[in-house]
């Protein structure tokens, strides 16, 4: 076996990490090729336990992990609105880091306080009144068929029974009471978190000795950080304009329920995709059958899918810009993957997840396919010193 390891008869290359066989080698030893490659599929085989054994876990310990995640998700909130807090200026003082935090802190949590109490004082009123509408959107369906002539329209009770808006309206509200039952430990992990703010630098420090690791997991954290506090600010801003314009729109054509409506409209864009179609689908659908006429119809659903695809499809990327850079399928593939583990909340946290997926996996030689794979455009950042190849063999 002497000279099967010896260089002047067989060259093996290392780049990137991963072994690359020469042709010779190939040639005088296929058995040793075959046992290469069987402990490559070994390696991958274990990649993929892995994978399924953490989403496992995540969808066993949702009790445990999802508040913990909500409270990540309120301390980056806080943080966005403790810094614009603490960049203003009363006179030529400056307001304090801390009582930035404070008031932040004060401010986001009576927010959420409005908003949940908003929820279940007007959801019950929508679930009680949903029969009725669904009743009057059965005798419009009834006219359509006799304005175009259809003497005998199908059974409808059976295809409307399979969207039953009250069920949908009461599951949204059951999820709305998990997480009200939830706030206790939500509010507990939050205090922790932005307590161990001041001292989490120190125990990475501590952890990561050598320099160079301890230099790329900073720049790790960072990045994750200003990518994940650039699209809760930007994304907050643009569900409350939607949220705002989109009841202003409501009220003055006459919705009922609009306060409520455009809540939930400001809840549903942060789900990516389908949460603006569902935000404009419900008013709509509730104006179609609240009036008699098709005028009150026909402003609501033209002008709140205006409002989507202004703010959402040409705002939003501008103020975005190319930082987030997730490609459209795999935002899709998340959203279907999180709902699934997490409910209604996983599609909330998707997008931020998957960018902190990428984030990290682009910093390693071993895992930035995956980075590359996620992206829009296949261009991804990571570590370009020399050293960032043996830093990650070495962890």
């Amino acid at each position: 076996m002497s000279d099967f390891w010896s260089p002047e008869v067989n060259r093996v290359e290392r780049r990137g990490g991963d072994l690359k066989l020469s042709r010779f080698w190939i040639a005088r030893r296929p058995e040793t090729v075959a046992a290469f490659f069987a402990m490559k599929l070994q390696r991958v085989a274990l990649a993929m336990f892995i994978v399924f054994l953490v989403f496992h876990l995540l969808y066993v310990g949702q009790s445990l992990l999802l508040p913990l995640v909500i409270a990540g998700a309120v301390s980056y909130l806080i943080s966005i609105l403790g810094r614009a807090i603490g960049s203003l200026r009363i006179g030529k003082v400056y307001i304090p880091r801390p009582l930035a935090v404070v008031l932040a802190l004060a401010v986001i949590l009576l927010s959420l306080s409005f908003i949940i109490q908003l929820i279940t004082l007007n959801i019950g009123k929508v679930v009680n009144a949903a029969p009725e509408y669904q009743h009057n959107l059965e005798a419009l369906i009834y006219k359509g068929y006799s304005f175009f002539g259809v003497e005998q329209p199908p059974n409808l009770k059976e295809f409307l029974g399979k969207f039953d808006f009250r069920t949908y309206l009461q599951r949204f509200g059951g999820t709305v009471r998990a997480l009200l039952s939830s706030t206790g430990i939500i509010i507990v992990y939050l205090v922790f978190l932005l307590l161990e703010q001041r001292t989490f630098s120190g125990k990475i420090r501590a952890i990561v000795t050598n320099p160079d690791r301890q230099e790329d997991t900073f720049a790790i954290l960072e990045k994750i950080r200003n990518d994940i506090r650039l699209y809760i600010g930007i994304k907050v801003l643009t569900s409350a304009a939607t949220g705002l314009l989109s009841y202003l729109v409501l009220q003055s054509v006459g919705v009922a329920f609009a306060s409520f409506w455009a809540v939930l409209i400001f809840l549903l864009n942060f789900i990516p995709t389908i949460g603006s179609i569902i935000a404009t689908a419900f008013p709509s659908i509730l104006a179609l059958v609240q009036f008699e006429t098709m005028g009150p119809f026909i402003i609501t659903a033209s002008v709140l899918t205006t409002l989507q695809f202004c703010i959402g499809s040409l705002i939003e990327p501008k103020l975005m810009g190319n930082r987030l850079n997730l490609s459209p399928i795999i935002i899709l593939l998340s959203l279907g993957l999180w709902g699934s583990i997490w409910g209604i909340p996983g599609m909330f946290l998707c997008v931020p997840i998957t960018v902190i997926i990428m984030i990290i996996c682009s910093y390693f030689p071993e895992t930035r396919f995956v980075a590359v794979l996620l992206s829009s455009n296949g261009k991804v950042g990571g570590l370009n010193r020399e050293h960032s190849s043996s830093a990650a063999e070495g962890a």
